[in-house]
């Protein structure tokens, strides 16, 4: 999934979740996959900002994107 179907599948299992009359085994079905969709989310997150870690400026004011681990 891409961090933005994260999101949005999330953001539907909140608003299912936060029906009274939900039974309980739906709900913690929705609650294993709100937890998958988090963590997901968050190693999308993490990918991100190395990638914006490796981003140096050069002498003359340009920038370099370098590769991960370089």
């Amino acid at each position: 999934m891409t961090f933005d179907s994260d999101l949005t599948r999330l953001e539907a299992i909140v608003a299912e979740l936060e029906h009274s009359d939900l039974p309980l085994d739906r709900a913690l079905k929705l609650f294993e996959e709100g937890v998958a969709c988090v963590r997901s989310a968050s190693n999308q997150l993490s990918q991100a900002e190395a990638q914006v870690q490796q981003l140096l400026e050069q002498s003359d004011g340009t920038f370099r994107l370098d590769p991960l681990g370089g």
